[in-house]
């Protein structure tokens, strides 16, 4: 059986078949396009970065994901926490214990206020690598805001601990520059706050 075609060309360039059509009816459907334009590229057709919809629609910024509060996150509200601590928080540094014999020569870990324990895995100071601490709550180093003076006294740990190569079986007060023996690893004892800075006097003068 013979099929008989009859080819035309609309003006906008569309190659059509006139024995079933009697215009061009990729003209004629709705959002037609012209034969050099690619679906989705004429004037309907919206940016890659644009959400349809309009005006209206939400747009976000690709560096920026958006919060529900405000539809963006600001980089300057994100609170970032240091050793455990907020900048500026409640429970700033008095003081300094720094290694000077030991593993971990060098190393200088934070004293708050109230009580700070030492042990070798867990505690407010960890002293890695000296098998001859504890491992939780070997000693430990206190600071009285309202008196402004710093201790040092043995915890939990079997080991003894020196003070300037004393030995202290109960807490005993330090002073600035005073050498802390703590199993194979000595401390030298540095101060922050004392009769010269507090936190509390620094406070009442921002107020």
């Amino acid at each position: 059986m013979e099929i008989k075609t009859s080819m035309a060309t609309c003006p906008n360039g569309h190659h059509y078949d006139a024995a079933k059509h009697t215009s061009c009816p990729y003209c004629g459907a709705a959002g037609g396009y012209n034969a050099t334009e690619r679906p989705g590229s004429g004037p309907a057709a919206f940016s890659p970065t644009e959400l349809p919809g309009g005006p209206s629609s939400p747009s976000f910024s690709p560096t920026v994901p958006p919060s529900p509060a405000s539809g963006r996150i600001d980089p300057f509200s994100v609170e970032t926490t240091i050793g455990g601590q907020t900048p500026g928080g409640a429970d700033p540094v008095v003081g300094w214990l720094v290694c000077v014999e030991g593993t971990n020569r060098g190393t200088d870990y934070r004293i708050h206020a109230g009580y700070n324990y030492i042990g070798r895995e867990t505690g407010d100071i960890c002293i890695r690598g000296d098998d001859q601490i504890s491992r939780q709550s070997h000693a430990m180093v206190a600071f009285d805001s309202g008196e402004r003076t710093y201790f040092v006294g043995p915890a939990s740990g079997r080991n003894l601990i020196k003070v300037n190569g004393k030995t202290v079986l109960n807490a005993v007060e330090i002073k600035n520059y005073d050498r802390i023996s703590i199993g194979a690893t000595q401390l030298i004892f540095v101060a922050l706050c004392g009769p010269q800075f507090s936190w509390e006097e620094g406070q009442a003068a921002h107020e």
